[in-house]
Order: C-alpha cells, then structure tokens, then sequence
C-alpha cells in the first residue's frame, strides 16, 4: 500500500466546485464492491453525487458525472439485468439537467460533461443536454463494448442517444506529460486549475474498475498552500477502503458526534467496537495497525465490479496517498456522507465547496461511513430503498 503524500505542481488558479445530488439512491451486494464481506454488512447503501465546476478566466461550466437518468426504466436492457439482483434497490426522484434548470443555469451553458466512466449511474440522460455540450472520455471508452449504443447495439450499456451526433474529446493519458500522484494528469484548462487523472500512468494500461475510468483534481484555493478536491468516480464504492489510514487513524474513543443515536454504543465508545472485528486483519494483530488499516479491499468476487481487481486495488493504494494529505478532500461518487454535511447546489445553490478546508468538512464527514458497519454481526444502517421505484413508487419493472 502506497505510504507516500502527494505532491502536487503549483498554480494560482483555481476552480469553483459546486456538488449536487442527483437524487439517486441504491442498495448493491457487497460481495461485487468490497471483501471481505462481513455478516451483517451484505448490503451497501449507496447515494450519488455529480459536480459543477466552473472555470472563472474561460467563463466555461463543466459537469463531472450526472448520476442516473430520472427515467431509468429506459436504461439499455443490459443493465436492466443488473437491476434488481446485484442492485436490488434503487429510487431516483431527480436529475442533474432538471436540477440545473431549477437553479438558473441553462442547459446549452454546460460546455462540456467528464464522465468518469460509462457506467449507467454515472452518464445521466446526455439526450437532454444541446449537442454543442461535448462528453470527455477516456481512451478506453472506444475499447470497450459500448459499441454504437443502445439499441443499435443490444448489448451496449448505453443508449446511442447518449453520445449520438456528439463530439467525444477522448483524453489520451499515454500523451499527458505529467503525473500527479502516480496518476497520468491531464491538464483540463491548461493553467492547473483542473487536472483529469488516468487509472495509469503513462505507457501502462491498468483499467482496475472498467476501461477509460477518470478522476478529477479541482484546485479549490490556488498558490502555495494550494487545496484540493479529488473527484472519485467509482476508483472505490465505499470510503473504508480508504480509512482509517496512518495519517488518520481511527480516533479512540471515537467522537459522540459521529455515531448514530443506537443504544448499542456506549458513551464514550471505545474504538475497540469496530477495530477488534477488523474484516481483514488477525486476532492477533496489534492495536495499532487495527486503528491504522483500511477497513476493506475492492472486490475480486466472481461478481464483481471491478474488471480488473488487482489493478483496482493498486489504483485504492495510490488514491490512500491522496487521503492522507491535508490539503484534499476526497469525493467518492457513492459516499453518502458527503450529502450528509456539504451543501448542494440543490438546496443551496449559492454555497460552494472550496472553503472546505477553512470549514473542516473533512474532519465532519471522515468517520461517517462507521455508522454503515454492522453491529455485534447485526446490520448496522437500515436499506436506503428496498426495492426498485418508478416515480415515486414501488414498481414491477413492467
């Protein structure tokens, strides 16, 4: 596992961040996400986020991810399989175009949309977007089974109607001239202020969770004690693959503001709650390496969401670098947390997340993800959504 800290090249220039939830949440088997699978954690709960960045000196709006289209009976049938057995719950009550429209911001503003990768809860609906908006993919997207799209394609994950008659910009990383983190780092608007970092690095070809998948490093504040936001996609699903780490180990006891109100928690709670039913670790294992361990690994199940686990997993190791700096906020597409303590441009559409470090958010959301694990081999948090919903309501899928 990686042990060194970023570092990162300098700038004054910076982005504006604004995160929006796009309504979606689901339940997925663990056993396709992470490993191992603990009794009483067989599901997780998982939300979606997408980003607005806005490029001050270019005057450019740019998404990163949209989530799942509000009308997701319309997914290609391909993941309608998916639907239901590895997902088995999902609701969506909104949408990034509908909640960008609500706010002001026109459609036909939006230049370009970085999906971090095709997959359905990443790509939203790009029919709605004008085809003046260009969609950033990485290289392998054309290497992949996408093909001509949904339904010309049967079994294509997406609807031609997604990036028909569209301009793909294909971000080539075996180009890129720099590397961040041990990442390939693409350059976005060419003055530092926003970096799209490749599974690989130059000249190697590590997909790890599908081909193409991409990251975004939005610098929040700019010169010499310059801040970060890292823009997961789905590198992970769950942030105890990422915590606790060494530079952040789990607290002891752990803070009375973290944990749910359960009467299973004594007050104060020992860390020793969690730690001594460390998933990966030995009985035997110090203490200390319990409190310092990521809680899980991606999954390498038959199943699983990862094309390729190992490489996955060395893409996590690298991403811990990242965590375990000050200066960056990690935003994993799925970790509900975020939509716990950070505005969202749905509800305040004014606030932004680049005063995040003055904030402490990220002190505020690290241990959120806790409450998530099971207790005494009982689940911990209750299903977000049981079953699959249509507009509002439970639905047969017909």
């Amino acid at each position: 596992m990686s042990t060194s800290i970023v570092t990162f090249p300098p700038s004054e220039s910076a982005v504006r961040v604004r995160m929006m939830n796009p309504g979606a949440v689901m339940t997925v088997k663990a056993e396709s996400f992470v490993k191992p699978v603990q009794k009483g954690h067989e599901l997780l709960n998982l939300t979606c986020t997408a980003y607005l960045i806005e490029h001050e000196s270019s005057g450019k709006k740019v998404m990163f991810d949209l989530g799942v289209r509000k009308d997701w009976w319309n997914l290609s049938p391909v993941i309608h399989k998916r639907l239901g057995s590895t997902i088995p719950g999902l609701r969506v009550d909104t949408d990034v175009p509908e909640i960008l429209k609500n706010n002001g911001i026109s459609l036909d503003s939006i230049s370009s949309v970085i999906w971090s990768h095709y997959h359905w809860d990443h790509v939203g609906d790009m029919s709605l977007f004008p085809h003046s908006t260009e969609i950033v993919v990485g290289a392998g997207f054309k290497d992949s089974t996408v093909g001509p799209g949904y339904p010309e394609n049967e079994d294509s994950p997406l609807r031609s109607s997604d990036f028909k008659e569209r301009h793909l910009n294909v971000i080539d990383f075996t180009k890129s001239p720099s590397e961040i983190g041990g990442f390939a780092a693409h350059d976005f608007f060419g003055d530092g202020s926003f970096y799209i970092l490749g599974d690989d690095v130059p000249g190697t070809h590590t997909p790890g969770h599908c081909l193409g998948h991409m990251c975004g490093l939005a610098r929040t504040t700019g010169g010499k004690n310059s801040t970060f936001l890292l823009l997961g996609g789905d590198i992970c699903h769950f942030v105890g693959d990422l915590r606790p780490n060494k530079s952040y180990p789990l607290p002891d006891p752990i803070p009375n503001d973290v944990l749910d109100k359960d009467s299973f928690f004594p007050t104060p709670c020992p860390c020793s709650i969690f730690t001594d039913h460390h998933p990966i670790l030995s009985d035997d294992t110090d203490v200390e390496e319990r409190r310092t361990t990521p809680w899980y690994q991606v999954s390498d199940h038959e199943k699983s969401a990862y094309v390729d686990p190992p490489a996955a997993q060395s893409s996590v190791d690298k991403l811990v670098g990242f965590e375990r700096c000050p200066n960056v906020l990690i935003c994993l597409s799925h970790d509900s947390g975020l939509l716990r303590y950070l505005p969202t441009l749905n509800s305040d559409p004014k606030s932004d997340l680049n005063s995040w470090r003055k904030n402490n958010w990220k002190e505020e959301t690290r241990w959120e993800w806790l409450n998530e694990l099971p207790r005494d081999g009982k689940p911990g948090r209750k299903p977000i959504v049981e079953g699959l919903w249509r507009d509002g309501k439970p639905s047969d899928r017909t």
